[in-house]
């Protein structure tokens, strides 16, 4: 099944993961500065791509993490070929993949895309370094689910070729 996206969108930002609760000597928990200042920013381009009305029901939100490739994998052997591939190449390591959608899904919820994120009830994410010349960057897609959750999933089997 093929989707049209609700909202497809580039955003020019490094990806930042979903700083740990702090508590306050009150005992309240608070989000740490770094993490509200992301949010903010974050928000503040979503907001351009904000729809009329906030989307309502189950959505999907696929999600293409895009960090800055470090400068060892820009190297080149004595022959002049690069020692890694020029494109996007899998980022398996820190910050999680999961901590970076939360930041992502907060200011979205900021944003006003949603009314609320529980309501991203699937979805893919990915997480790599950039491409040679690239740049840091999230690619958001976010789609009514419109289908029931077994459909979606033996979709999502059937391309993968399993079972």
């Amino acid at each position: 099944m093929i989707r049209k996206p609700k909202i497809d969108v580039i955003l020019p930002i490094t990806p930042k993961p979903k700083g740990r609760p702090r508590m306050s000597r009150k005992g309240h928990a608070y989000t740490p500065a770094e993490t509200r200042k992301w949010e903010g920013q974050c928000c503040a381009i979503l907001s351009q791509h904000t729809p009329p009305e906030p989307l309502e029901g189950p959505l999907i939100l696929d999600v293409l993490l895009v960090l800055p490739r470090p400068g060892y994998m820009q190297k080149r052997d004595k022959h002049g070929k690069l020692k890694h591939d020029p494109g996007l190449v899998w980022k398996p390591n820190k910050p999680d993949t999961s901590n970076l959608i939360k930041s992502l899904e907060d200011a979205c919820s900021m944003a006003r895309w949603w009314k609320d994120d529980c309501q991203v009830t699937c979805g893919l994410s990915m997480k790599a370094y950039a491409e040679i010349d690239g740049d840091a960057r999230i690619e958001v897609m976010v789609s009514e689910a419109g289908d029931t959750p077994e459909s979606i999933w033996m979709t999502t089997r059937a391309q993968r070729g399993s079972r």
